[in-house]
C-alpha cells in the first residue's frame, strides 16, 4: 500500500527517544520512520503558535505495518495536552482493527511541542514503519460504497450501503447522484 502527499518529507532520525533530542520539524510535513525496537519512543518538536490548529495523523496499520501507534501531543513544560490511540476511519473497509492515531487540537499558546509516537503494545521492529502527517487542518470527506461495483438490471433494485469520513473539520454539504 502506498500514501502520497504534497507537503515536505522528513526522515525520522534516530536517537529521539525523549523529548530532550527529539527530532526538530516544521509543518507542514510528513515525517516517515520507524520504531525500530520494542519500547522505542519517537518524538518530533516544532514551533507552535496560540490558536493554530494541528492536525497529527498516523499512516502505518492503513499501510500494512504492524504498528499499533498511539500519539501524544505535549507542551512545553511536559503536559500532555491530546493522546490517542485508535482512529476510525470508516473508509477503510474490512480493516477492524483501526489502530492508527489521530489528533486534532488548537494549540493554547506559543511554544515548542512534541509529538510522541509508539507502539501501545511496546513492540518494535523492521517492519513498524509509519507516517505521520503534521499540517494545518485540510478538510475535506471520504467515501466507500459497498459493493465497490454494481449492476442492476433495468428498474432491478439494489441495497448499498455507502460510508462518508468527514476529515479534519468538514462540514460542508456532500451531494452524491447516480447517473445511467
Amino acid at each position: 500500500l502506498f500514501y502520497a502527499d504534497n507537503v515536505p518529507e522528513v526522515f525520522e532520525k534516530e536517537n529521539n527517544n525523549s523529548t530532550i533530542v527529539a527530532n526538530q520539524i516544521r509543518i507542514p510535513a510528513v515525517l516517515n520512520g520507524r520504531i525500530d525496537s520494542p519500547g522505542d519512543i519517537d518524538n518530533f518538536v516544532f514551533a507552535g503558535k496560540a490558536g493554530d490548529r494541528v492536525i497529527a495523523e498516523v499512516y502505518a496499520r492503513r499501510l500494512g505495518s504492524p504498528l499499533d501507534s498511539t500519539l501524544r501531543l505535549i507542551d512545553s513544560k511536559g503536559s500532555v495536552l491530546q493522546t490517542n490511540d485508535d482512529y476510525l476511519d470508516r473508509t477503510m473497509g474490512m480493516v477492524t482493527h483501526h489502530a492508527d492515531s489521530y489528533i486534532n487540537f488548537v494549540l493554547p499558546a506559543n511554544g515548542a511541542y512534541t509529538l510522541s509516537l509508539r507502539d501501545v503494545q511496546g513492540k518494535g521492529g523492521e517492519f513498524y514503519a509509519y507516517r505521520l502527517r503534521v499540517s494545518p487542518p485540510r478538510p475535506d470527506f471520504k467515501l466507500r460504497v459497498s459493493p465497490s461495483t454494481v449492476s442492476i438490471p433495468r428498474g432491478g433494485v439494489m441495497p448499498l450501503s455507502l460510508f462518508v469520513q468527514r476529515v479534519d473539520g468538514f462540514t460542508n454539504d456532500i451531494v452524491l447522484s447516480l447517473e445511467d
